[in-house]
């Protein structure tokens, strides 16, 4: 299928636009299958904007990595920039409450925050990065394990059409929960590449993430802007294709799932279609070819 990058555009809008707005008309296109067979890794790189030259060197990786931006900070707009104008996927990097009490930095949506005034942070946070196509949260084992106000941030998501990406810093998340209650696209976290800063640990971590998307069809990592982590992507990520996995940002990974799910709910409409039109009036072969025609002449 067409694979959509994701950049700069709002998933939950670009979702729509490829779903027909009547469903009977969706059971009797022929849409493309998705890439189903072939096991996708989904690469993020958080916690950039502090740091420059660190940041530049991260967003010159090679292939549909996506980039999490802390808000607020001296160089995240620079680089949500360049990474946008390599057709990188940008993400907003949101600070949030930590069981440890540990610093969080600009825009941070804290624990004694009310819901308007979280609603307004965290609308100000994307505000302040670029091209922003979805949410992730950068720390968040306290905030997270709350309801009601994971409920307040799909809230705000909602509305700006983002999608959410859950790092799964505890688990008790109900952040991903929270987010398929609302119809936000989301996804989690399946591993950490390096909280262990060395070679050996980076590729313990990729290699289990490659099985993992081979037994599950896809998977999720996260890593840092660390120098090691960087130069290890560098030399890996180029070797997916030749081990018959695919590299794809986050909200490309959404849309080929949604494509999916239409594919298979168009092939199911369409028998219940016939269904119903055999037990009313015998063969639907002449009612199918005229929707059929009907709906690509739109």
């Amino acid at each position: 299928m067409l694979l959509f990058s994701g950049v700069g555009f709002h998933i939950r809008r670009a979702i729509a636009s490829v779903i027909p707005v009547l469903v009977l008309y969706a059971a009797f296109i022929a849409p493309v299958a998705a890439e189903t067979r072939q096991p996708r890794l989904i690469v993020v790189i958080d916690d950039l904007g502090d740091n420059l030259s660190k940041g530049m060197a991260a967003i010159n990786l090679p292939g549909p990595v996506a980039y999490a931006f802390l808000p607020h900070t001296p160089h995240s707009v620079t680089l949500a920039e360049m990474a946008h104008s390599q057709g990188k996927e940008v993400m907003l990097h949101a600070p949030m409450a930590n069981t440890a009490s540990l610093r969080l930095g600009p825009g941070a949506l804290t624990n004694q925050l009310n819901r308007a005034q979280l609603q307004k942070v965290l609308q100000s946070d994307i505000a302040a990065i670029p091209h922003v196509s979805g949410v992730n949260n950068h720390m968040g084992s306290l905030l997270t394990q709350q309801r009601h106000k994971m409920d307040w941030v799909m809230d705000v998501l909602a509305e700006e059409g983002l999608f959410f990406l859950d790092s799964v810093t505890t688990t008790k998340t109900m952040a991903w929960k929270s987010a398929y209650s609302k119809g936000i696209p989301w996804l989690m976290r399946d591993v950490f590449l390096d909280h262990k800063q060395t070679t050996e640990f980076v590729d313990q971590q990729f290699q289990y993430g490659l099985k993992l998307a081979r037994q599950q069809g896809f998977a999720v990592l996260i890593g840092h802007t660390y120098p090691v982590t960087v130069e290890y992507l560098r030399e890996a990520l180029p070797r997916l294709g030749v081990q018959g996995i695919q590299l794809v940002a986050p909200s490309g990974f959404l849309l080929q799932q949604s494509e999916a799910r239409r594919l298979v709910d168009a092939r199911r409409a369409e028998r219940r279609f016939r269904q119903r039109c055999k037990q009313g009036q015998g063969s639907c072969d002449d009612v199918l070819a005229q929707t059929r025609a009907e709906t690509l002449e739109q």
